[in-house]
């Protein structure tokens, strides 16, 4: 009786265990975060609760989110990707968005009236902290170095900048392993009483006060303006008291001196009419001792939107911007106009943003729902120092980014993948691969350069970039024509042949036939032309003997061109056009 008893306690029991066990169901099993937004070199960490087995990790795209074996991401370059952690038979995902690493500092312009004059800047890193260093130009002019203890409070870190000499220079502050991307420049100018400091248009006489010179230093020597407009032009003296000016021509611009404090002055300058004159800053005493700005005054302002294209005067230029194909409007930019600022402008006045295009401002209307942007600060000293933005697609092309972050740089880095021939490459002493791939987006072969450095050539890193670019850009694209035949078709798609200008094209679409019009309007789009008896998801435009049938089928209209306005389709005509079939 006693073992009887047992053994059907012990089976009752092994029958609770096995229920309790299928009753977990796998929605009790979850991922810590479904999405999360990194900084570039910064880290988070994912678990999986709901199950004691183990976990495999893994990662979309390592070139953006690496993550270890025990769910700690990292990120690595701007872009979005998924983390996927697979247990249990269940598979995962968590979204990672990757921004680019920054930096900031608390002041970009710094200015030493003498040399030995010190001054502390915070610098705001976001991003990895891991490598950050400092460096200037110009050792001669200034000097700087950490704040000692060197210690960071939170993304903070402070920086000693002293005066060493008479002049200009820079200061870089850069992530060692990402110094072309993650930096921030601070602008030092250095004035001293004991030197002369003249730019181009200064005075070239003897350069010391026992001749009775004096420093004279605006803050730039070409002032554009408009007609009733002012600029306030900053000037640094060693002797404001003995500093005074003149106009060339008063009747284009007139200049009003503010009160001086310290050694600066700031003189008000306010357009009269058309034209160039010249504001001259001199030596009461010394009249040999001066410095010349150029008046520039427009008869337009800059960066306004005209519906009627503007005359102007050489070297500013003029821009065309197209809304559509009937509307046009023109904008007024200087020679040195900063393109990220014009595209800026405009695309926020037409809400129109467009991919590889660098903005000053984070692109607020997307062309698609899953574009991003890439964020990156930019090293051409033309332009005012600032973050840049490139609106990209969901699956970017990543040399068409690097060539835009390139030109507006002025500068192409080694073993980097673009798209247009490398314009330093000769002066870097480098060398410059070439190959072609095929555009998914287009369908047509396109070149592809890379910038090798001659005293480190290696041609095997040099094949495995080149792989891999043609391996990531190798998809095809339904409803684009291609001039070759299409290597790889999946196995839901077929591939049809058209002719342009007497040359086969060719086109992915669905094998079930479902595209047959929407491929006839790319087609019709490719080549020009529409053909008769021919199904349309767009109605094409009749000529003068020309008819458009408007026909329905399956859960849509849809447009086939008659080359006779009597010609009267039959019943079953929108089923053969639908399949293709023309009454030729």
């Amino acid at each position: 009786m006693t073992k009887t008893f047992r053994s059907i306690l012990s089976l009752f029991l092994a029958v609770f265990m096995v229920v309790s066990l299928a009753a977990v169901p796998s929605s009790a099993i979850s991922i810590s975060k479904s999405s999360v937004t990194l900084t570039k070199g910064y880290q988070t960490q994912l678990s999986v609760s709901g199950t004691s087995k183990t976990v495999t990790w893994s990662t979309g795209d390592k070139s953006i989110a690496t993550v270890s074996s025990k769910g700690k991401v990292v990120g690595k370059n701007p872009g979005t990707t998924y983390v996927y952690a697979k247990v249990s038979g269940n598979t995962l995902k968590c979204k990672v968005t990757v921004v680019a690493a920054k930096i900031t500092a608390s002041s970009s312009n710094v200015t030493f009236s003498k040399k030995g004059e010190t001054k502390t800047i915070t610098m705001t890193v976001k991003g990895s902290h891991s490598g950050l260093t400092v460096g200037t130009t110009n050792k001669n002019v200034v000097s700087a170095s950490w704040v000692k203890p060197v210690s960071w409070n939170g993304d903070k870190i402070k920086i000693n900048l002293t005066a060493k000499g008479t002049g200009t220079a820079k200061v870089k502050v850069y992530l060692k392993s990402y110094s072309s991307t993650c930096y921030k420049n601070i602008d030092v100018k250095v004035g001293n009483t004991n030197d002369e400091i003249f730019g181009d248009g200064g005075s070239t006489s003897n350069n010391n006060t026992s001749s009775g010179n004096i420093s004279i230093l605006p803050y730039t020597k070409n002032v554009e303006v408009t007609p009733g407009g002012t600029y306030t032009l900053q000037v640094y003296s060693t002797n404001q008291t003995n500093t005074s000016f003149s106009v060339a021509d008063t009747s284009i611009a007139s200049v009003t001196a503010g009160k001086a404090s310290d050694r600066y002055r700031n003189y008000t300058i306010k357009g009269l009419k058309q034209g160039t004159t010249t504001l001259r800053l001199y030596n009461k005493n010394n009249t040999s001792n001066y410095y010349d700005v150029k008046i520039t005054v427009n008869g337009n302002q800059y960066y306004e939107f005209y519906t009627v294209r503007p005359t102007v005067q050489s070297p500013d230029k003029v821009m065309e911007i197209r809304v559509d194909s009937r509307t046009t409007y023109y904008m007024i930019v200087p020679e040195n106009y900063d393109p990220a600022y014009t595209n800026g402008l405009i695309a926020q006045k037409f809400r129109m943003y467009s991919y590889y295009e660098v903005y000053n401002t984070v692109p607020t209307t997307k062309i698609a729902a899953t574009d991003t942007y890439y964020e990156f600060s930019h090293t051409n000293s033309k332009y005012t120092y600032g973050m840049r933005y490139v609106l990209v697609p969901d699956k970017y092309d990543k040399a068409k980014l690097n060539t835009a972050v390139a030109k507006y740089n002025g500068r192409y880095e080694f073993w980097t993948v673009y798209t247009e021939y490398p314009s330093n490459a000769g002066s870097w002493d480098g060398y410059v691969e070439k190959w072609q791939i095929l555009d998914p987006t287009t369908g047509k072969m396109i070149d592809r350069y890379l910038l090798v450095p001659i005293y480190a050539y290696d041609e095997a890193r040099i094949q495995q970039i080149k792989d891999s670019d043609v391996a990531s850009n190798s998809a095809y694209s339904q409803y684009i024509g291609y001039d070759q035949y299409p290597s790889a078709i999946g196995t839901n798609d077929q591939c049809i042949m058209y002719v342009k200008n007497g040359k086969n094209k060719y086109m992915i679409v669905p094998k079930d036939g479902s595209g047959r019009a929407k491929a006839n309007d790319a087609i019709a789009k490719d080549t020009g032309i529409y053909e008769y008896n021919v199904i349309y998801s767009t109605a094409p435009t009749a000529g003068a003997n020309e008819k458009v049938s408007t026909i329905y089928w399956n859960t849509g209209y849809y447009y086939v061109l008659l080359k006779d306005k009597d010609q009267v389709p039959d019943q079953n005509l929108a089923i053969r056009y639908a399949n293709g079939v023309k009454d030729d």
